[in-house]
């Protein structure tokens, strides 16, 4: 294989990676955030198992403040 196209194959799979990543980064900070800003003592758990599980917390999350609104901040 040419090494360029292995080059540009390995440069195009770190940035999508690295965008997955910092779209589950960003999303685990706001639900930090948010159970913070609701007073939660497990706003740091809630953080960390979106990190870990991606999705399911996520969900998790929402459904279990749908009636809540936004936060108050």
């Amino acid at each position: 294989m040419d090494p360029v196209v292995l080059q540009f194959e390995t440069f195009r799979s770190v940035l999508y990676y690295g965008a997955v990543y910092g779209i589950v980064l960003a999303v685990a900070v706001w639900i930090y955030r948010d159970a913070k800003a609701r007073g939660s003592d497990r706003a740091l758990a809630w953080f960390l198992a979106t990190l870990v599980f991606t999705i399911l917390p996520v969900l998790a999350y929402m459904y279990l403040h749908r009636d809540a609104g936004p936060s108050g901040r």
